[in-house]
């Protein structure tokens, strides 16, 4: 059993995505260079009322199947694949939905494993069940996942754990890089965790001004067990941190009221001077 740093490009996903030096277990390395390569999986504009649609690099001869909540699984055939853009079907059940594309090399597995949240009649299924059931051989689980309305937004802490047959690797290289060119390095420590803060990488940010943009993030690792190498991804959205307008807008109107206060005050002292 050996593991390995995360060195090659993974043929379902962004990058190469090469380690420079091994970092302390569970301290991050940051670095905004350009990513190679577009993130796998990403979310495509589309109206509400239309059916969910997803790009997948190198999809040819992958095997892709939609998880349900209820954990049971539908096989996402040619039909639902066009020119690399997955439409992800209707299942009538309201909460995430796991779509996970595998490739099998032989001597090589490649994976990678995107949540999605898609609409329907309430599922009464928590998504921790489904994040936590072993849906690949090696892979990178969100612990926890973003739960009802929350979404990831730049700038916050995420924790992540690296699985191999439902147990966790530790001490293994993970890589997160967005599609706005950032890059962060950690390794996880002995219960296969990681915690990442997603980079606040978003440009032009206006402070005070609501900001709707999204982007991806990718979070990668990379094992071998008996002559197999696997590679896994978990490929997720995140949007701009609600602080750059959130906190601005709460400091204008904490102003405010201080203001308004102290015309108040300074209106009664006159009163009772006078």
């Amino acid at each position: 059993m050996k593991i390995l740093k995360p060195i090659t490009s993974l043929v379902l996903a962004i990058t190469s995505a090469t380690v420079i030096a091994a970092p302390d277990p569970g301290k991050a390395v940051t670095s905004n260079q350009p990513a190679k390569a577009s993130a796998p999986a990403k979310q495509t504009q589309q109206h509400q009322r239309r059916p969910k649609q997803l790009t997948l690099d190198n999809a040819e001869g992958a095997t892709i199947k939609l998880w349900k909540p209820d954990l049971t699984t539908i096989p996402l055939e040619q039909r639902h694949l066009k020119h690399g853009s997955i439409t992800l079907p209707r299942t009538g059940m309201d909460n995430y939905h796991a779509i996970v594309a595998e490739k099998d090399w032989g001597n090589s597995k490649e994976a990678v494993i995107r949540y999605e949240y898609l609409r329907g009649r309430p599922s009464k299924h928590s998504p921790t069940i489904l994040s936590a059931t072993q849906k690949t051989t090696f892979e990178v689980v969100p612990a926890p996942i973003p739960r009802g309305h929350y979404h990831y937004y730049s700038n916050q802490e995420w924790s992540f754990q690296t699985r191999f047959k439902q147990h966790p690797i530790p001490n293994l290289p993970v890589v997160m890089e967005t599609t706005n060119g950032s890059r962060v390095e950690t390794i996880s420590d002995n219960n296969g965790m990681v915690t990442i803060r997603i980079p606040d990488d978003f440009p032009n940010i206006i402070p005070g001004e609501r900001d709707r943009r999204s982007a991806d993030f990718s979070v990668s690792a990379k094992y071998q067990d008996n002559g197999i190498t696997y590679n896994t991804m978990l490929s997720a959205e995140y949007r701009v941190d609600q602080a750059h307008w959130k906190s601005l807008s709460w400091g204008f109107a904490v102003a405010g009221l201080g203001m308004i206060a102290g015309g108040f005050i300074g209106r009664t002292r006159k009163k009772n001077r006078s």
